[in-house]
């Protein structure tokens, strides 16, 4: 069984069958990390996403050296993926809740699933693209909400 198999499961990779599945396996590889280690921090260099297996995840942010948790994630879902697009340094950090188990795809292995796998890749893509899409729209309502309660 490889590390990716268990994808198919969950709504946002409904479209991947079993080559594309395939794939991910040959690009990916499992981690698992104990309650509250920091996967990684805040303004750390990116070079990979990860997709939740098991466990849960924080994303939190820095304010004024307080630490803030701004979202916590489930399995099927995923985080780290603007350094999968873009190789910049992370917006936020992710610190792990419940003890989670992730598949981790570098941004040197997307490059190869790129060459190798084309239209994987591709729904990988369009799979990040719409998660993207909806955090945005996501991220506009909080901050409409925001500036009514400052006026």
């Amino acid at each position: 069984m490889g590390a990716a198999d268990f994808l198919t499961d969950y709504k946002n990779f409904k479209e991947f069958d079993k080559d594309d599945v395939a794939a991910l396996n040959g690009v990916c590889s499992e981690e698992k990390f104990n309650k509250d280690d920091m996967i990684f921090q805040e303004e750390a260099p990116g070079d990979r996403m990860h997709v939740i297996k098991s466990g849960t995840v924080k994303i939190v942010k820095k304010v004024k050296d307080k630490e803030n948790t701004i979202a916590v994630l489930n399995p099927g879902e995923f985080f780290g993926e603007m350094a999968l697009l873009d190789g910049l340094p992370r917006s936020a950090g992710a610190k792990s809740g419940e003890p989670p188990t992730v598949i981790t795809i570098t941004r040197a292995n997307y490059g190869a699933l790129r060459e190798k796998a084309p239209k994987t890749a591709l729904k990988l893509m369009d799979i990040l693209v719409n998660i993207l899409s909806n955090r945005l729209r996501q991220t506009n309502k909080n901050l409409e909400v925001l500036s009514f309660m400052i006026e």
